[in-house]
């Protein structure tokens, strides 16, 4: 077998870009690498927006909202950091459109009572990048709406909202198939709830709408509803309605008038069919992208402009969309696989619709040299726009690095360590432990703590064995 500068885990060890291009090329992979960056500064043009430059802060949810699902200092700290950054493309968390589409009880929550509160947000977003790059530079701002749909969560405890059954998901939430899907009628009216959230953005100064519909939430999980009844599921037509006709509701509407449309979407869920979207019927979980691009032809038809596509379900196989070097499980590929799988099939559908914005993600987990493979995969035409999404809350500074000094520094990058996701799964609130320290350090250590003092209790509750017994009398 070939020496990678790889471990068998598939952990970072490149010294230079050179092992790294030697690694893709032993390995065959379809990775490009530029040490030209300039592609990364143009600036991309939509039908009424101007996005300053082609690198993007990509969502990922923060959970440190306060009571009425309002931003707090902690959500202002972030994005005031993003913005000062120097990213054409702010892309703001997932924001719920409604209390039971909550991931957890610190999630952002627009509605009616506090949308100035998201005002306050986007205006500092402008302002500080203003300050930090001058008048005439406007980062464009995409504020995220979701319903989290299975992964709903109340104090703390999971309270799924399903739209279909999946058995391997269904079994790691617990439940089973007498579970109640959610019924068409209240899918119905959830569209109005999208409508209107939608419409507070708009009043809240955003620039544009994401209608999320990734990582298994409500509105992917419909995509996959091979086997749910009813006008929401089975044909393609249903499965893709709640999506499309929350679309054509935001674009219809007079008070969104103006809004870009945007959406974050997979486009390969990797469960076997007829449990997962974007995979052949034949062949288990092979990748097959008919339905997606088909979807992305409907969308485009429709006026969405900027595509965030990415693949997977990070509550249950996160490698597929968040490569790591450390995780909770040992996948069966390394994760430069990981990462060329994401960049490869995304790049198939850019290059079928080159008149789309997609943003390419699968860059942080290169660490130092991310910025090379977001250069090389922009101008093969992979992609228009570069994402970074752990690496923009571990080094937020990351676009002004990469188009003001052509590098990143090494010591500031995402080391993807998976702590980010650990945090957001046990207690909800997610930020870089290993680069904003006196932060997040104090709540990793908090958690890992009580996981051992749990441990502890659990451990001297169990009954004491034979062998056990007759051990501690040999002693």
């Amino acid at each position: 077998m070939a020496n990678f500068n790889q471990t068998s885990l598939g952990k970072f060890q490149y010294k230079d870009l050179e092992q790294l291009k030697a690694d893709v090329q032993e390995l065959n992979l379809s990775i490009q690498v530029s040490e030209d960056l300039s592609v990364l500064g143009r600036p991309v043009s939509l039908k009424n927006h101007v996005i300053p430059n082609s690198l993007a802060t990509l969502p990922m949810e923060g959970g440190d909202a306060d009571a009425n699902g309002s931003p707090t200092e902690m959500t202002l700290r972030k994005y005031e950091k993003m913005a000062r950054g120097g990213a054409g493309l702010i892309w703001v968390e997932a924001v719920s459109v409604t209390k039971d589409g909550r991931s957890n009880d610190k999630q952002l929550w627009i509605k009616e009572d506090n949308w100035e509160d998201f005002k306050a947000l986007n205006d500092l977003i402008k302002k500080t990048a203003r300050e930090a790059y001058g008048p005439d530079f406007n980062p464009i701002t995409i504020i995220q709406l979701n319903h989290s749909g299975r992964y709903h969560k109340v104090n703390g405890k999971p309270s799924p909202v399903i739209a279909t059954h999946k058995q391997r998901l269904d079994d790691r939430l617990g439940i089973d198939d007498t579970y109640p899907l959610v019924t068409d009628d209240y899918l119905d009216e959830l569209q109005a709830t999208f409508l209107s959230a939608a419409r507070l953005s708009r009043k809240a100064g955003f620039d544009g709408v994401d209608i999320k519909a990734c990582h298994g939430y409500l509105l992917c999980e419909l995509l996959s509803a091979f086997e749910r009844e009813g006008r929401y599921g089975g044909s393609f037509e249903n499965r893709t309605r709640m999506m499309l006709e929350v679309v054509d509701a935001v674009k219809k509407d007079a008070q969104c008038e103006g809004l870009i449309l945007a959406t974050r979407m997979n486009i390969y869920d990797a469960q076997p069919y007829p449990q997962g979207w974007g995979v052949s019927e034949a062949s288990g979980s092979n990748i097959d992208l008919t339905e997606p691009k088909l979807l992305m032809q409907l969308l485009l038809d429709r006026g969405v402009e900027v595509f965030g596509l990415t693949m997977g379900n990070p509550y249950f196989i996160p490698h597929i969309n968040k490569p790591y070097d450390m995780g909770a499980y040992v996948p069966d590929e390394m994760a430069i696989e990981s990462c060329e799988r994401l960049i490869r099939e995304i790049g198939s559908i850019q290059q079928d619709f080159p008149q789309a914005v997609v943003v390419g993600v699968g860059y942080s987990w290169f660490r130092q040299f991310a910025a090379q493979v977001a250069a090389g995969s922009a101008k093969q035409g992979l992609c228009r726009m570069a994402g970074f999404g752990r690496e923009a809350i571990a080094y937020p500074d990351f676009a002004r690095d990469i188009l003001t000094h052509e590098a990143l520094n090494r010591s500031l990058v995402c080391i993807s360590c998976s702590k980010c996701s650990e945090l957001k799964s046990k207690i909800g609130t997610c930020g870089c432990v290993v680069r904003d320290a006196d932060v997040y350090l104090p709540m990793y250590k908090n958690l890992k703590s009580k996981e051992a003092a749990d441990q502890a209790v659990e451990t001297a509750a169990q009954p004491v064995t034979g062998s056990q017994t007759a051990s501690k009398e040999v002693r």
